[in-house]
C-alpha cells in the first residue's frame, strides 16, 4: 500500500499526478460485470475533501492518518506512525480515487485497491477486500471542516510557514497571498514569527524540492494578525 519516497517523486515529476486527474472517467462495474452508475466524485466535488484520525496500529501507538481526495480525481494518502521504533515513520501514497456505491475506492500507482465506507460526513476504513473490519477499535476518519487555527506564521524569500500553537507542529503556508499580506502589515522583520488566528484546515501539498508530501495550512476565511501576541503571550 504504502510508496517507496524515491520512487514517488520520480512519478510526481513525470506527471504522473496530473494523468489521475483526468476528467474523462469510465463508469465501474459491479460484482456482478454489469455496469452500473459509479462515477468518480472528481467530476463533482468543488473542492479538495479532507478526512483525519488515527486508526490502530500493532507495534506503535497509533497511524495518524490524512486522506485527501482532490477534485480532480486523484488522492494523497499520509500515514504517520506514532511512536514507531523505525526512524522512518511516515509513508505516503498516491493515485485515483472513485465513488462505488457506497466505498470510496482508492487504486494507488501500484494497481492496488483499498477501500472506505461513507458514514455520514466520514469514512470508515474497510480490510483489503473491501469489508468491514471485525474489531473494537475505531478505523473512522473524520471530515476536516475549516475551523479556527491558532499560531505564528512566517514569511521569507518566498517560504511561509504556520506553527501550530498548541502543538508545535509546522505547516507549509505558501502561496497565500492573503496571509503574505497581513504578515507585511504588521510591520515585523521577514522571517520573523508573528502571532495569528486564522479561519482554515490541515491537508497534504506535494514537496518537490525533497520529492515527499507537506503537511499544509489551508486558510478559507478570515485572518487576525497581532505582533503584540504569541504562542505562549496571547
Amino acid at each position: 500500500m504504502m510508496m517507496n519516497k524515491k520512487v514517488l517523486f520520480a512519478l510526481l515529476t513525470a506527471g504522473v499526478l496530473t494523468a489521475v486527474g483526468c476528467q474523462n472517467y469510465p463508469l465501474l462495474q459491479d460484482g456482478s460485470g454489469a455496469q452500473n452508475n459509479t462515477v468518480s466524485l472528481g467530476t463533482i466535488l468543488p473542492t479538495e475533501k479532507v478526512f483525519n484520525g488515527i486508526v490502530p496500529c500493532a507495534d506503535c501507538s497509533g497511524i495518524e492518518t490524512t486522506l485527501q481526495l482532490g477534485k480532480d480525481g486523484a488522492y494523497i494518502l499520509g500515514q504517520t506512525y506514532l511512536e514507531a521504533k523505525s526512524e522512518e515513520n511516515t509513508f505516503f501514497d498516491t493515485g485515483n480515487w472513485v465513488i462505488q456505491g457506497k466505498k470510496v475506492v482508492l487504486t494507488n500507482q501500484d494497481g492496488k485497491k483499498s477501500y472506505y465506507q461513507m458514514k455520514d460526513d466520514n469514512l470508515v476504513m474497510l480490510d483489503i477486500n473491501g469489508q468491514p473490519i471485525q474489531s473494537q477499535f475505531n478505523y473512522e476518519l473524520e471530515k476536516v471542516i475549516p475551523k479556527k487555527l491558532v499560531g505564528e506564521y512566517s514569511y521569507f524569500a518566498d517560504s511561509a510557514i504556520f506553527t501550530e500553537c498548541r502543538t508545535g507542529k509546522l505547516y507549509d503556508a505558501s502561496e497565500n497571498i492573503d496571509l503574505e499580506r497581513g504578515y507585511s502589515k504588521t510591520g515585523i522583520e521577514a522571517g520573523t514569527p508573528a502571532y495569528v488566528e486564522i479561519e482554515g484546515y490541515y491537508t497534504l501539498r506535494p514537496s518537490m524540492e525533497d520529492g515527499l508530501f507537506d503537511n499544509a495550512v489551508i486558510q478559507t476565511g478570515k485572518i487576525r494578525f497581532d505582533k503584540k501576541a504569541s504562542c505562549t503571550k496571547k
